[in-house]
């Protein structure tokens, strides 16, 4: 507390995108005034200051009380970002990381096919501000190369002449969490440079490992920091002696001068205000401190998890589509608030609720704003849960106007009956994606709902608490805590000040010096409380927090204790570790502080009788269950006493939120006026549902399954190991119904389930995975059973190499088979004579690894440990594979479990039935696509991988498409690959899964045309395949196919080539579709094994909807590992100009320099190193990849270059040598002569194109374009550029041609051509292949003739 407080008053002010509230508190009488006003987004002072004189208004004599501080949630900050209004950025980097906001950890969101549509945001430090700093630090902290201030200084002349001038400014440099002292040198030039220009230091804002982390959140802390400054600024001086503290994003409060600087904490300030309330409110006034918080409001709902009476704290916040690493309250939001719009989808006919919103304007119809699109708040007026009016009875509802338009867009779509019926399915809708949220704040960390007691708040939260609260299970009594709809500014009113300091210190748990940790803790409490200190609090608790992780692992886990423990604790491992045979590590030590704060103080709630006659407002009608009810009363909150006993259906009105007690439920007051609910057991409740089926059942099944996808996602990312299924996630999840086949599911982390529900378990099951090799254990299940394969060829390609796991869990129900869940892993090692399991050398299937034919790993709930054992020691990393094969069992384990409580809520039929409504719609959906937009004229297209890695190549990919109708008068496309070549002697072949080439083909149709219709494979009968036996993409056994990767990316570009030419919506050019990868292992200098498996990005293509985004990967949630991570000690950059030029140019490729400290062995995988990136429509080809070993262990003056092979195993490299990796660029969309020259101009000072004139673009000195120059140039160009947009495709040359230049271009000599070999094995007993080569060498030599 400070000094000064005798018990003073204390002013907690929240302002929302509506509304302002706020609350005056007194801390020793406990009285209470509120005020709610509109919000004023122009200024949000204003609105801050007309709650402050509503509330004089309010208080006796209230002009001249003294108010102690005002605690202040704000969306100042978060506004900036998501109205892109901060300030103009400068980015001071380190050399060769100038694009480290543009590539963004290459990471692109979305479902697989996400990258035709999605827009990459503008990085908030624009290239055109960013300069790159010379100096290195190494990662141990140590000088690499010393920072040269004169070359800066030159350099900042850049930001000078600048047209742009940098209202801000960032330095972050590569390593500065090690040692700081290169970013203090450079600021303190730059302060002489930049005077007055306000400054963010990374080891300031976020000294810890991960370079794009801490650097995107030193210039979000940098965009928002004039904005903040100035906004606090002015309020301060309009308050005049009021004190401000603003709330940060941890729950805490920062006083004006700390959040002026420390802006980044403020982003997710208003969430925080409402977990802070149910903290004082509840946790810290009633006996219940384990709660889940569900804060409902206009827009969107905010769930939290309270353990203990404190909320958890997460290190990362996302706004928008910004994510940074500042600790925030563990809230996850939904688009489930009371404005969301409730949709029909016009394809597929289902009922969605949200993310849309209605907003404040025009907002629900029902507010007579000019809303006409039916919202949740509707749903509630129809249902008669809202009184007649609103705020003190001065906003009256049109309850007819809700009526029509639920009637309009959901009842006649739907063809229900009435709109009562839509109301309550909108409803139920809605609170099933909050059910998805309350579940990743809870059963996804490990926590039972039933443990936790639901605190429901918000301007709508009491409305729905009772029918969620029974949807999640959780603890009974469900809390209403008194002004629900002002908590957030009551919270703040009670909260203190907080703040927090770290650092990261890398070490083994069983290494480390206890002597040097508590010097770091003795450091960080020092510099944690002197910040407390400045702002005059005295009295504030110290606590710690390390970051632990196993050994080279890249995900960190918090873990917090006391400073005396580890001074008296013997054990300092076993002090932060249960038991474990794994090495573990400290990553980042943080300290905080917090003032401690006075006992909350409330006036005495008087005792009460029964209310339900002398506070009834008024009485009502309603509708519950599908059954109405009469004569409901409108009960006064105000008037209502400790004791009082409520009984259901009742509506409690009060001036800032409404609650709905439901049928079969009664409320008792308690001693601080929450109202407590329980289910009243006494009572049976007749639900009016019809006998027939309820068709809301299946959005809420299809919801359900989403929720688990999810949370077996999570599970996952909890449980395994490896940075394949954690940092870069190379894991698939997949739901089935009763009879269902198990096919890939893609898009991690994304739920989107599929679902398929056949008629005969022999025809489906066994046909699919269980029949090729099953043993006699594997042809039937019992309950218990958990099925495991790595075999492709045991499988019917369901998964496509080795290095794949599938699991397989049947889902018994009472005694019945409902349901399939499986999950895929891509396991770090399984053996082979190459580290990673990936030889580009195998010539069968034996050399690429064990091989685990289908069994049963669990029969009846007991384990098979002589297949996890043999599984276990096939591996180089058997820490990894251990934990990654029990991640995959533990999913389908809780997904089996999900399955079960859903079939116990809806029962086993209606289950069932829902899966066959949803297969049917999504055929539906899916057929009315095939039937509008393609063509039945055939379609053909060819592509090439470029080598097997042992000089054979071009392969080809050839596939024709047509449409035509089945026997049942469907449309059906249909993808023929006659033409591709026979399978190589080598491991560049793909076990293609039919099941997967339809999924890919499905999100592709939807993706483009109807992205709200959830995938599943009903309408995979629509697609037909056709793949000859024995080619590239059906090998026969023992075929090796542990180089299949390039074939994967081709197959993205062959799908998007061959609809694209009948469909522009699909056509994109070619791009990074491939995912390389790079391995490096060997034995350090401690005798310690290491093993390196990244993969790498490029260039996205063109698109009709834009630009290829630069660096990224075309797969759902991959990310790049942080060279720091790595201790990569060269740069990342992007390559300038490697994209093709287009009106929507290619994505540049990316360059990473590899600089080995050690010796080891090298391994890639890689490809279009000799076939370029074709661009369509006239659109330029993107660059071709590269890869360079400079040898600097054998000259260091003038080191050897040695061009490396697309495919190598074994490289031989040494300490000192550098690989130079450079992945290739996308090709361009469209006529390049039409893009907007001063894009081109912008681009070119971003470094992001080199030559503008490919673009018909000229510049003068300034950087500027030059009008007629350019007028003139196009002209010229014109002739030649419409002959190259005559045609679909441009491959920067023919195959011939491509040849001839070959070795000019690439340095390597061109592959041989497949035609040429002699076919071998197996295949050679096929007739139709012996006719395929003899005609591809007659094809051949006519396209290679001289």
């Amino acid at each position: 507390m400070r000094m000064t407080d005798q018990g003073v008053w204390k002013l907690g002010i929240d302002v929302g995108g509506t509304f302002t509230d706020a609350v005056l508190y007194h801390e020793s009488t406990g009285e209470i005034y509120k005020a709610k006003v509109p919000s004023t987004p122009q200024d949000q002072s204003e609105g801050v200051l007309s709650a402050i004189a509503s509330l004089r208004s309010q208080v006796p004599d209230g002009d001249n009380i003294k108010i102690a501080s005002l605690n202040h949630g704000t969306t100042v900050a978060t506004n900036a970002v998501l109205e892109g209004k901060g300030a103009s950025v400068a980015l001071l980097v380190t050399e060769g990381y100038k694009d480290i906001l543009q590539i963004r950890r290459s990471h692109v969101p979305g479902g697989l096919a996400g990258w035709i549509t999605w827009s990459k945001p503008e990085p908030l430090a624009p290239l055109e501000l960013t300069i790159e700093v010379p100096g290195r630090i190494s990662s141990s902290g140590e000088v690499v190369r010393p920072f040269d201030a004169e070359l800066l200084r030159t350099r900042l002349q850049k930001l000078k002449n600048s047209k742009t001038r940098p209202e801000s400014i960032t330095i972050s440099l590569i390593n500065s969490f090690a040692n700081p002292t290169h970013e203090r040198q450079v600021a303190q030039l730059v302060r002489t440079e930049f005077p007055g220009i306000p400054l963010s230091l990374s080891s300031d804002v976020l000294p810890e490992i991960m370079e794009y982390e801490r650097t995107v959140t030193t210039v979000a802390n940098a965009y928002v920091k004039p904005v903040v400054h100035r906004y606090l600024a002015n309020l301060e001086t309009a308050l005049k002696d009021i004190p401000v503290n603003v709330l940060r994003s941890d729950g805490g409060l920062s006083g004006a001068s700390i959040a002026k600087e420390h802006c980044a904490t403020l982003l997710y300030s208003g969430p925080a205000g409402g977990v802070t309330g149910v903290i004082n409110q509840v946790a810290r006034r009633t006996k219940y401190k384990n709660l889940m918080s569900f804060d409902m409001g206009g827009t969107s709902t905010d769930v939290c998890l309270i353990e203990n009476g404190k909320a958890e704290l997460r290190r990362e916040s996302t706004i928008g589509d910004l994510t940074i690493r500042a600790p925030s309250i563990d809230v996850r939001t939904v688009g489930a608030g009371g404005g969301s719009i409730a949709s029909v989808a016009e394809i597929s006919g289902a009922l969605r609720v949200g993310p849309e919103s209605a907003g404040a304007i025009p907002g629900p119809a029902c507010y007579s704003k000019g809303g006409n699109k039916a919202t949740v708040t509707d749903a509630l007026a129809v249902l008669g849960y809202l009184p007649p009016a609103l705020l003190g009875g001065s906003f009256h509802l049109d309850v007819n106007a809700a009526f029509k338009v639920i009637e309009e867009n959901i009842v006649k779509p739907m063809k229900l009956a009435t709109a009562v019926e839509a109301a309550e399915g909108i409803i139920r809708i809605a609170l099933e994606k909050v059910h998805g949220s309350l579940r990743s704040v809870s059963v996804e960390k490990g926590k039972d709902p039933r443990d936790y007691n639901l605190v429901s708040f918000g301007g709508a939260g009491g409305l729905v608490a009772c029918e969620l609260a029974k949807i999640c299970g959780v603890a009974y009594p469900l809390i209403i805590p008194p002004s629900p709809g002002v908590l957030c500014a009551l919270g703040e009113a009670y909260t203190g000040i907080r703040h927090e300091i770290s650092t990261t210190m890398i070490h083994k748990l069983k290494d480390m010096n206890v002597s040097d940790f508590q010097g770091a803790c003795d450091n960080l409490k020092t510099r944690v409380s002197s910040v407390l200190l400045e702002q005059n609090i005295m009295d504030f608790a110290i606590g710690f927090e390390v970051d632990l992780r196993f050994h080279r692992q890249a995900t960190n886990l918090p873990v917090s204790f006391e400073q005396q423990e580890v001074i008296d604790h013997e054990n300092h491992v076993s002090l932060f570790t249960f038991a474990l045979d794994l090495d573990v590590e400290m990553v980042n030590l943080r300290a905080f502080a917090q003032e401690k704060t006075r006992e909350i103080k409330t006036q005495p709630l008087e005792q009460g009788d029964n209310p339900e006659v002398e506070n009834t407002l008024q009485l009502t009608s309603l509708y519950y269950g599908g059954r109405k009810y009469d004569e409901v009363p409108i009960i006064d909150r105000d008037r209502l006493r400790s004791g009082n006993v409520l009984k259901g259906p009742c509506v409690i009105y009060e001036t800032d939120s409404t609650t709905f007690l439901a049928p079969g439920h009664r409320a008792e007051i308690d001693h601080v006026a929450n109202i407590l609910i329980w289910p009243d057991i006494s009572e049976r409740i007749p639900l009016g549902v019809s006998s027939t089926f309820d068709p809301i059942v299946v959005q809420l099944v299809e919801a359900g399954l989403q929720n688990v996808r999810t949370e077996m996602d999570t599970l996952i990312m909890r449980v395994a190991m490896s940075p394949a299924m954690r940092e870069q996630p190379l894991e698939m999840v997949h739901i089935r119904g009763k009879w269902s086949v198990v096919n890939l599911e893609a898009s991690y982390q994304h739920a989107q389930a599929f679902l398929h529900r056949g008629r005969s378990l022999s025809k489906k099951v066994k046909s699919h995975f269980l029949a090729a090799e099953s043993t006699d254990q594997c042809s039937y299940t019992w309950l218990g059973d958990i099925f495991l394969t790595n075999d492709p060829y045991s499988c019917s390609n369901a998964i496509s190499h080795l290095n794949d796991f599938l699991v397989i869990n049947p889902v018994h129900y009472r005694g019945k088979l409902v349901a399939w869940i499986a999950n895929i892993g891509h396991f770090t090692d399984i053996g082979s004579s190459v580290p990673g399991s990936m030889p580009s050398h195998a010539r069968t299937i034996h050399e690429d690894g064990i091989q685990i034919p289908l069994c049963k790993l669990y029969s009846r709930n007991t384990l098979n440990t002589a297949v996890f054992k043999i599984i276990e020691r096939n591996s180089r990393k058997p820490d990894f594979t251990r934990s990654d094969l029990i991640a995959l069992v533990a999913a389908t384990k809780i997904a089996a479990r999900r399955i079960k409580e859903m079939c116990e809520r809806f029962g086993t039929d209606a289950y069932e039935h829902a899966l066959d409504i949803l297969l049917t719609r999504n055929k539906l959906a899916v057929g009315k696509i095939i039937k509008t937009t393609l063509s039945s004229e055939k379609v053909h297209f060819e592509d090439y991988i470029d080598d097997d890695g042992h000089g054979t190549g071009p392969w080809r990919i050839a596939c024709t498409m047509w449409k035509e109708v089945n026997g049942e008068g469907d449309h059906v496309v249909v993808l023929d690959f006659d033409g591709t070549d026979p399978q190589s002697d080598k491991s560049v072949n793909f076990a293609l899964s039919h099941e997967m080439l339809k999924m890919f083909v499905v999100y592709y149709l939807l993706t483009v045309f109807d992205p709200t219709t959830i995938v599943n494979d009903g309408s995979f009968e629509l697609i037909q395949i056709k793949v000859p036996e024995g080619t590239l993409l059906n090998p026969v056994w023992p075929a090796a196919l542990s180089g299949r990767t390039p074939l994967i990316g081709r197959l993205f570009d062959v799908l998007g080539a061959i609809f694209g030419q009948r469909t522009p919506e699909f056509l994109s050019a070619a791009g990074y579709s491939d995912s390389p990868h790079f391995f490096f292992s060997g034995w350090n200098r401690m005798g310690e094994w290491f093993q390196l498996y990244q993969i790498g990005f490029g260039g996205i293509p063109g698109r009709p909807h834009g630009d290829g985004p630069d660096g990224h990967s075309m797969w759902p949630s991959m990310r790049s590992v942080p060279n720091e991570f790595l201790e990569s000690y060269l740069p990342l950059r992007t390559v300038p100009d490697s994209g093709g030029e287009g009106l929507y140019r290619g994505g540049n490729a990316m360059r990473i320099d590899y600089v080995f400290l050690d010796s080891g062995n090298v391994s890639v995988h890689d490809d279009r190193w000799y076939t370029k990136p074709w661009g369509v429509n006239g659109g330029g080809v993107g660059a071709r990849s590269r890869k360079t070993l400079v040898r600097y262990s054998v000259n260091q003056d003038s080191p050897p270059r040695e061009i490396i092979e697309s495919k190598k195993d074994f490289l031989e490299v040494s300490a000192g040598d550098v690989l130079e990796w450079v992945t290739w660029g996308g090709g361009g969309y469209g006529d390049p002569l039409q893009r907007d020259p001063h894009l081109v101009a912008k681009e070119v000072q971003r470094g992001l194109v080199a030559d503008a004139t490919r673009y018909g673009v000229c510049l003068d000195a300034a950087g500027d374009v030059d009008l007629e120059a350019t007028k003139i140039l196009r002209l010229e160009m014109k002739p030649q550029q419409d002959l190259l947009s005559k045609e679909i495709f441009n491959r920067g040359g023919s195959m011939k041609e491509l040849r001839d230049r070959c070795l000019e271009e690439t340095g390597l000599p061109p592959p041989v051509l497949p035609s040429g070999r002699n076919l071998r094995g197996p295949i050679t007993q096929i007739p139709h292949l012996r006719e395929l080569q003899e005609r591809r060498k007659r094809e051949d030599a006519l396209l290679y003739q001289a």
